[in-house]
């Protein structure tokens, strides 16, 4: 099982391992290309970093498209190089199970492209991007990727191509407009990765570097005395560690747990604990001058551990003080 990123491309479901992913952000304005590599789409401008911005449903044999306001860019790196791939929309973060060693990786007997894999659910495993760029696939391998395309996927994804290209266009240069790093004079934005998730339909994010992995809410054993936030302990990679619900420490509604729960392991060296979630809603970088104070209107209990709302609806939390709070802290010994 490897903890994956899972999202789609050209109708495609694909996933890349969530520890070779930098950050995802919205699409946005590109610039021209100046070669022509393989599905290369345009570059952007992502803080001061020209990075190139790649096709992966082009990459994979799909029909192109123009970029849409509800496209992704996932930010990763291959070899040396910072790229971008171009994708249609997130799905979740999951543990998908590998094909085994001497398996036909694709539909038609043996046939294989060097970086991906195909994993028994038929999601297309990206290994190794750099593999995989470097070595573009036999027209029989990318007839056997389209044979695994859904259409209600592809459905899905291009739903949006409705809209007016002007507007489309507009929104994309705002976003990139955003990305520009500041002018000078005018004092740096401190950026910061985060991971956005939900909770009883809220959304929350907290801060990457907290963050070591997201997992699935497996078996939780209660621990007697403890207190109401902590629902019990479980085992992360062999190590056990409590699990906070953020519900009951930040005095919000309950919602029922569901079998596609998470729990988002967050550490800061020296203490290690599970906060649940109910879903994943993806990851990016985000300006600190765009996270206001929480208002008079949010619960105490929420204002006690928030950095601020992000856009308006988005519940930063403050990690740093949720590991070092000692009435958190408890002994799983």
């Amino acid at each position: 099982m490897v903890q994956t990123f899972l999202f789609s491309a050209g109708g495609l479901r694909c996933a890349m391992p969530l520890s070779d992913i930098q950050s995802v952000i919205q699409m946005a304005a590109m610039q021209p290309a100046d070669s022509e590599k393989r599905g290369l789409s345009g570059t952007i401008n992502l803080h001061g970093r020209i990075i190139p911005v790649y096709a992966m449903g082009t990459l994979l044999g799909m029909p192109g498209h123009p970029p849409q306001v509800s496209d992704m860019l996932l930010i990763t790196c291959a070899g040396r190089e910072t790229i971008a791939l171009w994708i249609d929309g997130i799905r979740s973060v999951d543990e998908l199970l590998l094909s085994a060693p001497g398996e036909d990786t694709l539909e038609g007997g043996g046939i294989s492209i060097p970086g991906l894999d195909l994993t028994p659910a038929g999601v297309v495993l990206i290994t190794d991007i750099a593999s995989f760029l470097a070595h573009p696939p036999e027209k029989s391998a990318l007839d056997a990727l389209r044979a695994l395309r859904r259409a209600e996927d592809y459905t899905l994804v291009h739903g949006g191509f409705g809209q007016d290209p002007a507007t489309v266009q507009a929104i994309l240069e705002e976003r990139a407009a955003k990305m520009l790093p500041p002018e000078p004079g005018t004092g740096a934005t401190e950026m910061t990765e985060v991971l956005r998730f939900q909770l009883a339909y809220r959304q929350y994010a907290i801060e990457m570097k907290f963050v070591r992995e997201v997992i699935l809410t497996g078996e939780i054993t209660p621990v007697p005395g403890t207190p109401d936030f902590i629902c019990g302990i479980c085992a992360a990679r062999g190590q056990i560690i409590s699990l906070v619900d953020l519900r009951a420490l930040l005095k919000i509604p309950e919602k029922g747990l569901t079998d596609l729960n998470r729990v988002i392991v967050i550490t800061n060296g020296k203490i290690t604990f599970g906060i649940l979630a109910d879903n994943i809603s993806g990851a990016g970088s985000v300006s600190l001058d765009r996270v206001v104070p929480p208002g008079s209107a949010d619960p105490p209990g929420s204002r006690r551990y928030l950095k601020g709302i992000l856009d308006q609806d988005i519940f930063v939390l403050d990690a740093k003080k949720i590991l070092e709070d000692p009435e958190i802290i408890i002994d799983d010994a």
